[in-house]
C-alpha cells in the first residue's frame, strides 16, 4: 500500500474481511472494486457497499477496461494479501522493468531487444543530456541577488512545466520515470527558494507544474506500455507526497486528469502530438547486432545523430525544423552493446 487512497490499508481491509479464505470470491470482489474505481462518486449507486464506497474515483482510464474475472485459490489470495501488507512507499516504480524482464523468456527478450536499464545507468545518460544544464541554471538563479531573482525563478519553474520528453523504445519506462522524478525534485528545490517560509498561499492549489502528460513513449507491445503508464502515475504519487511533506499542504492528483502519452507501434512510423521538435530513437530491434534485426526493423532505423554515453546507451537529438523557443524536448534511444 503506497497510501494513494484517502486512508491507508483500506484495500487490505477489504480483501481480508470481505473475501473467503479459499479465494473463491476474490476475483469477483476485485472486478467490482475496479468498476467502483472507474465510477465518479456522483454516479455511484446509493446502495453501494460502504466498504467499496470508501474508495475514490481514479479516472485516467486505469480501470476502464472490463477484464475477465480471475479465478483465485487460497495460495493466490495469501500472495495478494502479503503484497498489500508490504510497505511500497520506499520502492521505486522503476523496479517494474526488472520484474517484467525477469518473466520473459531469453529468446523473446533477445528478439524484442528488451533490456532493463538500471537507475544508475539511466542517470549517467540523462544527467549530461539535460539535467546537468538545468541544475546549473537553477544554481545560477539561486545564487543571484538581483531584483529579478524571483521572477527568473518563476520563469524557470514554468519552463520545467513546458518541457516534453520522448523515449521511442520505452519498454517499461525507466528512462521516463526517472527523468520525471528528477524534474519534479528540481521543481521542489525551486519552490524552496521561492517560498523559504513554506507558506504558499494561493499557489497551494497548483503546487506542481510538471505533470506526466509531458512524457511520451512508444513501444511495440501493449504490456510494457501499460507498465510505463502505471509507473509514471506511481512516481507522480510519490512526488506529490514528497511535495506535501515539504510544504505542509495536501497535494494530490486524484482523480487523474492527465495521462502519460504512451502508444504502441514502430517508432519510425508514428508521429507524436503535439509535435516533438527534438526527436530521436530506436524502433524495436532484436539485440545489438544488425544481423539479428528483422528486415522490417533494419529498414526502420532512424538516422544517427547526437552522442553516445559510456554505458552503452545513446541519446539522439534530430531536429529538421529546430526546437520551438523556450520548449526544449529531449528523447532517449537505447541499444544493448552486449
Amino acid at each position: 500500500d503506497t497510501g494513494i487512497f484517502e486512508r491507508r490499508d483500506i484495500l487490505l481491509e477489504l480483501l481480508e474481511q470481505r473475501t473467503s479464505p479459499d479465494g473463491s470470491d476474490l476475483g469477483g470482489r476485485l472486478a467490482h472494486l475496479f468498476q467502483v474505481l472507474n465510477t465518479p462518486e456522483a454516479n455511484r449507486q446509493a446502495t453501494l457497499d460502504e466498504d467499496l464506497a470508501r474508495f475514490p474515483y481514479i479516472n485516467g482510464d486505469l480501470f476502464a477496461e472490463t477484464l475477465l474475472i480471475a479465478d483465485f485459490d487460497s495460495a493466490m489470495r495469501k500472495a495478494l494479501l502479503d503484497a498489500c501488507r508490504f510497505d511500497w512507499t520506499e520502492i521505486s516504480p522503476a523496479i517494474f522493468g526488472t520484474l517484467f524482464q525477469s518473466v520473459m523468456e531469453s529468446e523473446e527478450q533477445r528478439i524484442k531487444g528488451s533490456h532493463y536499464t538500471s537507475e544508475a545507468n539511466v542517470l549517467k545518460v540523462i544527467e549530461p543530456l539535460f539535467l546537468d544544464d538545468l541544475r546549473a541554471e537553477f544554481e545560477r538563479l539561486r545564487r543571484s541577488r538581483g531584483t529579478r531573482r524571483n521572477a527568473e525563478l518563476h520563469a524557470f519553474r514554468q519552463r520545467l512545466g513546458r518541457m516534453r520528453f520522448l523515449d521511442p523504445a520505452c519498454g517499461c519506462g525507466n528512462f521516463l520515470v526517472i527523468a520525471y522524478r528528477e524534474l519534479r525534485q528540481l521543481e521542489i528545490e525551486v519552490l524552496r527558494e521561492l517560498f523559504p517560509s513554506r507558506q504558499l498561499g494561493l499557489l497551494a492549489d497548483a503546487l506542481s507544474l510538471v505533470n506526466v502528460d509531458q512524457f511520451h513513449g512508444i513501444d511495440l507491445d501493449e504490456f510494457p506500455k501499460r507498465i510505463t503508464e502505471i509507473a509514471l502515475w506511481m512516481m507522480d504519487h510519490i512526488m506529490n507526497n514528497r511535495l506535501s511533506l515539504e510544504f505542509g499542504e495536501a497535494f494530490a492528483r486524484i482523480p487523474l486528469t492527465s495521462s502519460p502519452r504512451v502508444v504502441c507501434g514502430e517508432a519510425s512510423k508514428r508521429s507524436v502530438s503535439p509535435p516533438i521538435q527534438w526527436r530521436s530513437g530506436r524502433p524495436g530491434c532484436s539485440g545489438s547486432a544488425s544481423s539479428r534485426r528483422t528486415p522490417s526493423r533494419r529498414a526502420n532505423r532512424w538516422p544517427s545523430c547526437g552522442r553516445r554515453s559510456s554505458t552503452g546507451s545513446a541519446w539522439r537529438s534530430c531536429s529538421p525544423t529546430g526546437p520551438s523557443p523556450g520548449t526544449p524536448t529531449y528523447a532517449a534511444w537505447r541499444m544493448s552493446t552486449s
